[in-house]
């Protein structure tokens, strides 16, 4: 019986665009690096402080 061994996934990272690995031997999927990891995750938390910031300005 022949098996086929499938392609790994590659994805983009959505920090910096550059490929990734999709399996066990990268450890920041889908992000190539901690800092890329980081500064998405800073992105993401600013985004939601602005957004409770607006919040509060809006109840008058």
């Amino acid at each position: 019986m022949n098996k086929e061994r499938s392609s790994p996934t590659v994805v983009n990272c959505p920090t910096c665009s550059a490929p990734v690995t999709w399996d066990e031997n990268s450890p920041w999927r889908p992000f190539c690096s901690k800092r890329c990891q980081l500064i998405d995750l800073d992105e993401w938390l600013t985004d939601e402080e602005e957004q409770e910031a607006g919040s509060g300005e809006e109840k008058s």
